[in-house]
Parts: C-alpha cells; sequence; structure tokens
C-alpha cells in the first residue's frame, strides 16, 4: 500500500514557538506547575545527606524516611510538574523516576556501608620519628594508620576504601557513590567495563580490601599517562563526530512530519526519500533507524563529557584533580566507552547482546539490585533456579525501563500514549529475550541434537535477523510516542552549521545559533515555598 502524503509541515521556528505558547498557557492558567530549581538541587542532595549518617547511628531509619520522601515528590512531578527544558519535557519525568530508582538501590535494598569499597589514592606523609611515613587509610572497620618504607619519588599508592569515618572524606565517598552509575572505580562495577588492571583486579577478593595497596611504579604512571592522553582524545573525537551527527540528523527531523509532530509512520517522507515509498517497510525502517541514530548520537555525545572534563582536568591540572576528590582522575580504566561494539554483540549475542552488550549500561546496576531484591522474596525452591532468577531479572530490567521511560512520556504536554508506546515496547523487549533463549537452548538441540551446534554463519546470521526483525516489529510503538511528544523538537546543540549554512531548510528556519529561549527565568507564585528560580 502507498504511503500517504505527507501534509505541509509548519515553519520549523513557528512549531517550537506553538509548543512554548502552549506551556506557558497550562503555567499561567494553573493547570501545570513550573519545576524549580531548587527542587531539583534537593532530590539531588536529600539521599545524599542520608547517606552520610551511618547506619550504626540509625542510619537506616534516615535512609527510609528520605526514601519515602523521594517517592512523594516523585508522584508530586509526575502529576503535577511541567517543563520544556530537555526533550520538550521528556527529561522531567524519566530523570526522577530514575533517581528514585536509583536511591532505592542504596536507601534500601543494598548496604552500601557494609558492601561497597572504591579504589582511592593514598597521601604519603611526612616521615615519622623512626624514619618511614605514615600512611592513613580510613574505612568502616578502623581507623588506624599503617606503616611503610619510605617511598621513592614518583611512587603511587591506591588503596580499598570503606565507608569512611571522617566526615569530609564520607562526604566523597558518598557524592562518588550516587553519581557514578556505572561504578568504575568499585568493586561492583559493571562487567561491561572490562577487567580492572590486574594489580588492582586481584584486590577484590582479598580478605580485606581496605588494607592492601598497590604501587604504582614510574613505569606504570608512565604508561597511564599516555593511555589517559589517548583516551581524551578519543573522547574529543567521539564528541565532533557526535556532534555533526546530531546536526544532521536534527536537519533530516526539521523536514520530516513525522518526527515534527505527527508520529504517523505511513507518513511518505520528504525529498530526496520519497523513492522509499517504493519498497515496502522501508519507510518505517528509515525512520527507526533516524530514531535509533538520534539517541544514539545524543547519549554519545553528553557521556563524551565525562573522560573530556575529569580526564582532561587530570592531564592539564593534576593538583586541583586531587584536591576535588581521592578518586585517582588520571586512571585511564575509569573512562570506558559508553556503547560496545555493535555488530559483533548482534551477530554472537542476537536481541540479547543488543541490550546487554552494546547498548548503554548506564542503568544497569539499579535494575539487576532491583532484581535481586525481588528475588530474595521468593521461595528458596524457586530462587534457587537459575532459569527462574534469569526471567525475574531480565523482567524486572526491561519493566523498569518502560516504567522509567513512559514517565517521560507521560509528563510531556503533548497528546502520548506511555502504557501503549515506551512500556509495552520494552516488555516486548523480555519477550524477544525468552524467544531467544527457547530457541537457542530448546529448538535448535531439538533439531540438531543435544551434542551438535548450528555452523558460526548460520547461528550468527539468524542471530542478526532475529534482533533486527523483533526490533523492526517493536520499535514502531517508542518511536511514534517520541515524534509525537515533541521530544524531537528540542534543540541539543548550540550551533548548527548546516541550517547556518542554510542546507536543506527553509528561508525562515535558516540561522547558526539554536539556543534562542531562556532555560532559567524567576518565578513567583506567592508563596514562600512556590517562588525561586524556575526551569524552562
Amino acid at each position: 500500500m502507498a504511503a500517504a502524503t505527507s501534509p505541509p509541515i509548519p515553519f520549523y521556528r513557528q512549531l517550537v514557538e506553538d509548543y512554548q505558547n502552549q506551556y506557558e498557557s497550562l503555567i499561567q492558567n494553573g493547570e501545570a506547575k513550573p519545576v524549580l530549581l531548587w527542587h531539583l538541587i534537593a532530590l539531588l542532595l536529600l539521599p545524599v545527606l542520608a547517606l552520610l549518617v551511618s547506619r550504626r547511628k540509625g542510619g537506616r531509619y534516615v535512609q527510609l524516611f528520605v526514601l519515602a520522601c523521594l517517592f512523594g515528590a516523585l508522584v508530586h512531578f509526575l502529576r503535577h510538574r511541567r517543563m520544556l527544558l530537555g526533550g520538550y519535557g521528556y527529561m522531567g519525568g524519566l530523570l526522577p523516576t530514575w533517581w528514585f530508582i536509583w536511591c532505592a538501590v542504596w536507601l534500601a535494598y543494598r548496604n552500601a556501608e557494609r558492601d561497597c569499597r572504591r579504589i582511592i589514592r593514598t597521601n604519603t606523609l611526612e616521615p615519622t620519628a623512626n624514619g618511614s611515613p605514615t600512611t592513613k587509610i580510613d574505612s568502616k572497620n578502623a581507623t588506624e594508620d599503617k606503616r611503610h618504607d619510605f617511598c621513592p619519588q614518583g611512587v603511587e599508592r591506591l588503596a580499598w576504601q570503606s565507608y569512611p569515618q571522617s566526615l569530609s572524606q564520607r562526604l566523597d565517598w558518598v557524592f562518588s557513590l550516587l553519581y557514578g552509575m556505572r561504578g568504575p572505580e568499585w568493586n561492583w562495577r559493571i562487567s561491561s567495563l572490562g577487567p580492572l588492571p590486574a594489580s588492582i583486579h586481584a584486590q577484590l577478593k582479598a580478605k580485606d580490601p581496605s588494607f592492601h595497596e598497590i604501587e604504582m611504579t614510574p613505569a606504570e604512571k608512565t604508561r597511564a599517562h599516555v593511555a589517559l592522553r589517548a583516551r581524551v582524545r578519543s573522547a574529543l573525537v567521539v564528541c565532533i563526530k557526535s556532534y555533526l551527527a546530531l546536526d544532521l540528523i536534527k536537519l533530516l527531523m526539521i523536514r520530516d512530519t513525522y518526527f515534527m509532530y505527527n508520529g504517523t509512520m505511513a507518513l511518505a517522507p520528504p525529498y530526496p526519500f520519497t523513492f522509499l515509498t517504493a519498497v515496502p517497510g522501508m519507510v518505517r525502517f528509515y525512520r527507526l533507524a533516524v530514531t535509533g541514530f538520534g539517541v544514539h548520537a545524543a547519549l554519545t555525545f553528553v557521556t563524551s563529557f565525562n573522560p573530556i572534563i575529569f580526564g582532561g582536568l587530570a592531564l592539564a591540572f593534576p593538583n586541583a584533580a586531587r584536591a576535588l576528590t581521592s578518586v585517582p582522575l588520571d586512571a585511564p580504566w575509569l573512562y570506558a566507552e559508553t556503547f560496545g561494539p555493535f555488530l559483533p554483540s548482534l551477530l554472537d549475542h542476537g536481541l540479547i547482546g543488543c541490550w546487554s552488550k552494546w547498548w548503554h549500561q548506564l542503568f544497569r546496576v539499579g535494575f539487576t539490585s532491583t532484581g535481586r531484591w525481588l528475588v530474595s522474596f521468593l521461595p528458596a525452591d524457586l530462587a534457587s533456579r537459575p532459569a527462574v532468577r534469569q526471567l525475574v531479572y531480565t523482567f524486572v530490567a526491561f519493566g523498569l525501563s518502560g516504567l522509567v521511560h513512559s514517565s517521560g512520556s507521560y509528563v510531556q504536554i503533548a497528546v502520548t500514549r506511555p502504557a501503549a508506546g515506551p512500556f509495552r515496547f520494552f516488555i516486548l523487549q523480555a519477550v524477544g529475550f525468552v524467544l531467544q533463549g527457547v530457541g537457542t537452548h530448546v529448538l535448535v538441540p531439538c533439531l540438531m541434537g543435544a551434542k551438535r551446534d548450528l555452523p558460526q554463519w548460520l547461528r550468527r546470521t539468524a542471530n542478526l535477523v532475529f534482533a533486527i526483525g523483533w526490533l523492526y516489529l517493536t520499535a514502531p510503538v517508542i518511536a511514534d510516542d517520541f515524534a509525537r511528544g515533541g521530544l524531537w523538537l528540542t534543540e541539543p546543540l548550540p550551533v548548527s552549521p548546516l541550517r547556518g549554512l542554510g542546507i536543506g531548510v527553509r528561508e525562515e528556519d535558516k540561522g547558526w545559533w539554536c539556543w534562542s529561549s531562556p532555560w532559567f527565568e524567576f518565578w513567583d507564585d506567592g508563596t514562600y515555598w512556590g517562588s525561586g528560580v524556575r526551569v524552562i
């Protein structure tokens, strides 16, 4: 069936202005309340303050109370608060929901004070009376000093640090715990980051890692410095590439009615992609590809600033980096890539590899920790079965991911379908995991025999076809919701080279500078708690 004719799209800038006017009307009429900056700061700092209180001094009750407050704030945000910043309000639902899930891990599900340790750089003090320096390692169990022979100049010591006794060190420890979601310097770092250096990894299974130190020789420091410089350069290249990719993707979206406000996949794409209508299914494939590349490029662009900022700080101002935190910011193993290899992940692991090997793992610890917590309530005979545990982990992870993304959809000012869109998409990915597992572990052995495997070329082809095919069938529900809610109206870049040069846009939409609207303004509703800097 031929694709429907695409209606003429309004001028892009006019469309953006119409959305902004609609949002302002909701706020001024009292149908929605604005998000104030102090709301966001409070949400970020409350769990920090809760974790500063030791569980030995009643911290457990403080943490549960704060978690209850966060839940109340989340419900209030989702029901009443609206903003445009961040995907035209999308992040106003996604981030608070994710933040509650993440805080629940450390305030309720897991005992960070007992179980968590991070790698820090220890301070070698002045030599004592017997000629040996003192290195102080602050931990939960003890604060005693350890004596070491005097270190040659250039030798550095790293150690595992448990929950510190010192308040200043504890504050640094808690910030590092809450704001490093992949845990690169922690003993719970996710597996997709790759292994730690052998000398550090060996300490993980030590009887008391807090008191095992690793010396870094001058040669090792030189190699690490070279590796860090290479990593920062690589991140800069990735940042520039993703910036240009975002500019191109944004240009393609501006010209397409589907992305700007319609969300109807059957509409014909604009020139020069009108030829796609002649091939059944290609219009859908094209728009799903643009959506996927858009999300990928945006995440790659944002996460590339982590090594650029912190790795660059360690290179340019090492003393400032040491003063900022005791974490060795000059360690290259802190800055793993956000995404894994694409084709090898799909060829070798199919849909499972797409989500667990290639796609970003920023939410992984939050999802898996919640799954383990829920499994702990199952009867022992069920919880001991690997298949049951894996099934629970899979559906919990994708269910929470669906909840996070549907929350973003729910708070957008346009008409969206949170349950039928994002939530259904992620639940269907869990179903896909189950189908792939049944095919791999049940159907193939039945057809080939228990002792025979599929040829590698056939297995890899089947993995790739199933992964791409399943995403092709299921992704339109979330892609349509993204477009319908106005997610792609957001301006991710301050300057657009393509639009500045007038490539592919109408005269009214040309221009270099894209951030024409303010992000913040003062708001006063006549009450003390309802006044402050408003996030637009």
